[in-house]
């Protein structure tokens, strides 16, 4: 795992975790132009860069490792907790596990719904997928307007083609069966849930969200696919977080 920062460390952070067979750069770095007054951190996870090409083998060392870094790098809080979607689910196991402090968490699609039988054929999708686009072959058009948003390229120009079928087994196992921590009901700071209308695992993934944090927000981009806001609508993606991170 590596960690990428931007900006001046005395000014308020904002730490952001990308998601499945993506990275840092192809989902935030658009965004880098207008948080110019924010100290920005990227996190980049085994197995979704060229820096570090190994395997993403085990989630909980994933969360572990970016835990330790809060608390030895950042003194064991954040200002900012941003992810989306894989990422989204991880920062709310960050803050369910209530070790490190952040004042505003920004969930963009968290996937907390339980797939149960489903969760083998979406994980086997997500596989051959991947290594369709890598190989430059089309995906079926009815499947991934299904999944991900009708007509959405977004989700396909933010792939990162060298993803390995291990790195997205461990992953799937752990986000697919996922379930949200008790303690995640002791997390009292602002919350906010972005989803597109058109994605079916995040709006269920809120409403069980919302047994846990009374006072989340949602925000539905409608017509809007997996990660079509962040991806096609950088500069007012910015701008919104920037008024969350900001509200009073």
């Amino acid at each position: 795992m590596n960690f990428i920062t931007f900006g001046n460390k005395n000014n308020k952070s904002i730490l952001f975790i990308h998601g499945l067979a993506s990275t840092a750069d192809l989902c935030f770095r658009p965004l880098l132009a207008y948080l110019q007054n924010y100290y920005v951190i990227f996190c980049q996870l085994d197995g979704h860069c060229s820096y570090k090409p190994n395997d993403l083998v085990s989630m909980k060392q994933t969360i572990d490792n970016i835990e330790e870094y809060i608390l030895n790098e950042m003194s064991g809080s954040v200002y900012g907790l941003c992810g989306f979607s894989m990422g989204a689910t991880i920062a709310v196991e960050l803050i369910g596990r209530g070790n490190i402090s952040a004042s505003r968490v920004l969930l963009d699609a968290a996937i907390t719904a339980e797939l149960g039988l489903m969760a083998t054929p979406f994980t086997y999708a997500f596989i051959i997928g991947t290594s369709r686009i890598k190989n430059k072959k089309p995906l079926p058009k009815f499947l991934l307007d299904k999944l991900m948003g009708k007509d959405n390229l977004s989700v396909i120009e933010m792939v990162y083609p060298q993803i390995s079928k291990k790195t997205i087994k461990n992953a799937c196992k752990f986000i697919y069966h996922y379930k949200p921590p008790k303690n995640l009901t002791k997390f009292s700071n602002p919350v906010m849930f972005w989803r597109g209308s058109e994605e079916p695992i995040p709006e269920k993934s809120e409403k069980i969200l919302r047994k846990y944090l009374s006072q989340m927000k949602t925000e539905v981009f409608e017509g809007m696919g997996h990660g079509q806001f962040l991806h096609e609508h950088p500069k007012e993606y910015a701008e919104k977080l920037k008024i969350f991170l900001e509200n009073k």
